[in-house]
């Protein structure tokens, strides 16, 4: 579905009388607010409120004749004022925040509801990394967080993960590993995962759709002791993954496995095989 220009500018901060009236301006010329007010529909006394606004965020000029005749500022000059104005808005507010009071680690659990705030969490975390940053992540999540990534690895923070293709050089010096079981957990596992450990003082796990666009699960803590949990079961997964192949009759490395390797809960989360075939303990 196309967005009209009138729907284009509501996001921008303009209401709908106000996105209605420069539209009409723009397509019908310098107007009068009686003849703006007939062309969108709405009371001449409102329009003319609408117009007054409209000249004050700079969208609109007027002759000042009686009756005053409007003009609309063009589309590119009207969003570089916008663009302006946003920046130096965004500046401000950013001082003015800064100046609040900023609470230490609250020992919590907190969801995390939609994807963006899934990127901007971890985002943040990457780029606050100061020694250490672990991760394991399928590749479509990789390659969203490349470069994050890379930019901590070139300041010196120790950046290491799972991975589930091919192993090569990544951007920044980064380190990777590639699962002993990539295949089956990309054609098994009920999404797209990252798991993120920063400086054991913090970790993000989340369960996205293959499209990155949903969230399934995804949980953030600052609790020390739930982070210094996720970095060591990290980094007992990367050792995991970088001892050298079993040999083909010892694939599945029994002698790492520790119950069974489908317990339970892995069997719930998997579901049935593609062949419809329950998940056992094999």
């Amino acid at each position: 579905m196309n967005m009209t220009p009138e729907d284009a500018l509501i996001p921008l901060g303009f209401t709908e009388t106000e996105a209605l009236a420069y539209c009409e301006l723009l397509r019908a010329g310098p107007s009068t607010g009686y003849r703006i007010a007939q062309g969108i529909g709405k009371a001449q006394a409102n329009t003319y409120k609408t117009l007054s606004t409209l000249a004050q965020k700079g969208a609109v000029i007027d002759d000042g004749g009686d009756p005053r005749s409007f003009r609309a500022v063009a589309p590119d000059r009207l969003i570089a004022a916008l663009t302006t104005r946003f920046t130096d808005q965004t500046e401000t507010a950013v001082g003015a925040l800064a100046r609040l009071k900023n609470h230490g680690p609250e020992d919590r659990l907190y969801q995390l509801r939609v994807s963006d705030q899934v990127w901007a969490q971890a985002e943040a975390m990457i780029d606050a990394a100061a020694e250490t940053l672990l991760f394991d992540c399928f590749p479509e999540v990789e390659a969203r967080l490349t470069d994050c990534l890379a930019r901590a690895a070139s300041r010196g923070v120790a950046t290491c993960g799972v991975v589930y293709d091919n192993v090569r050089p990544r951007p920044g010096g980064y380190q990777v590993v590639r699962s002993r079981t990539a295949e089956g957990i990309l054609e098994r596992w009920p999404g797209a995962e990252l798991r993120l450990a920063v400086d054991a003082n913090q970790h993000l796990l989340a369960l996205l759709s293959r499209d990155l666009t949903e969230v399934r699960h995804a949980l953030w803590s600052d609790s020390v002791y739930l982070s210094v949990q996720q970095h060591y079961a990290l980094s007992a997964e990367i050792r995991l993954h970088a001892l050298p192949e079993p040999e083909p009759e010892q694939a599945y490395a029994p002698h790492l496995s520790i119950a069974g390797l489908h317990p339970p809960g892995l069997r719930s989360l998997l579901g049935p095989r593609p062949d419809g075939r329950p998940v056992r303990n094999e």
